[in-house]
């Protein structure tokens, strides 16, 4: 009795340290943590995190590993964005998914080491988050919204040709803004264009409603460009377009159903897979310093035909351009 009772201790004993030897061999599922942060809430930003979560959650190493994934959302506020990059270095996740600048500048400059995934960057070089768009340096990779500033104020001078004076709201801020602010400028100046641009810059969606309100009269057409503060006041700034008829220019579709006049944007939440897709092939091997910055010369043209109407602008001539889509 004695024998059978130490034989069957003996196999208990030998199949936990099969189970132990085994946890400690690699091949069991490892948890890889994921910290998604978004500076505001905005169309965009859910987009590019919906398609992100999409294609990693559905990816192979999703379902053969444990993937945690933690959502932080900043508010528009910078202490609060502080605070979330101060949480992060602590905790040290595998990968942050960061939406806005401002949040991929303050986790990378308190915890470096870190992989940084960045949906949507405008200028990443220019905010000092990759030496270069063709490798980043760092652990940092990103796929750019960077509009084709040519491409965009051609399509002013040809939908309004009478604008000699553009409106822009953005936050001086925001790298991303200053970024498109500046490519703007430098157009501008360098083909020697009759285009005055009148700038209005805002610290918070707030100051919207009064920054807005001082272009009355002062301008014939509104130019949003990227910027997350801008856009978390959207509302406010189509409304003033829409009750004073002028034709507003935004960098985000859900501008349209708002009443903006015209939008040349991306597909956010195809943009949020690709960032996905960066992050996976980091985690199979390829090192993120020598990645290239992706971008997209090729953005939709979205115009609004009511908006058209109530503008009086003939939008004929666009109807059957290829790249551009006439929303009712």
């Amino acid at each position: 009795m004695k024998s059978k009772i130490q034989i069957i201790v003996s196999v208990i004993l030998f199949t936990l340290l099969v189970i132990a030897f085994s946890a400690c061999d690699g091949k069991h599922p490892k948890q890889y943590r994921i910290a998604v942060v978004s500076i505001v809430e905005i169309d965009a930003i859910t987009q590019l995190r919906k398609g992100f979560r999409e294609r990693f959650e559905g990816s192979a190493y999703a379902k053969q590993n444990s993937v945690v994934i933690t959502e932080y959302n900043a508010q528009g506020d910078t202490s609060i964005v502080s605070q979330i990059a101060d949480k992060i270095a602590t905790e040290k996740p595998d990968l942050v998914y960061a939406l806005g600048t401002l949040v991929a500048e303050a986790i990378q400059k308190r915890a470096p080491d870190i992989l940084i995934v960045q949906g949507a960057v405008t200028d990443p070089v220019a905010a000092g988050l990759a030496r270069s768009w063709d490798a980043s340096g760092k652990r940092y990779i990103a796929t750019s919204d960077l509009p084709p500033i040519p491409k965009q104020v051609q399509l002013i001078r040809d939908l309004t040709p009478s604008v000699s004076r553009l409106g822009l709201i953005y936050n001086p801020g925001e790298a991303n803004s200053v970024a498109v602010v500046s490519r703007l400028r430098e157009h501008i100046s360098s083909k020697g264009l009759t285009l005055k641009l009148v700038e209005r810059p805002i610290a918070n969606s707030a100051e919207a409603a009064t920054a807005i309100q001082t272009l009355l009269g002062n301008v014939e057409a509104i130019y949003i460009p990227p910027d997350n503060t801008a856009h978390a006041a959207m509302p406010v700034i189509c409304k003033f377009a829409r009750d004073n008829k002028v034709p507003l220019y935004a960098t985000v579709s859900g501008a349209l159903a708002q009443g903006a006049f015209v939008t040349l944007s991306l597909d956010f939440f195809e943009l949020g897979k690709e960032s996905a897709d960066l992050a996976l092939s980091v985690i199979e091997g390829k090192d993120p310093a020598n990645m290239p910055i992706r971008t997209n010369e090729n953005p939709t043209v979205s115009i609004n035909a009511n908006a058209a109407q109530s503008l009086g602008i003939d939008i004929t001539a666009f109807q059957n351009k290829p790249g551009v889509q006439i929303v009712q």
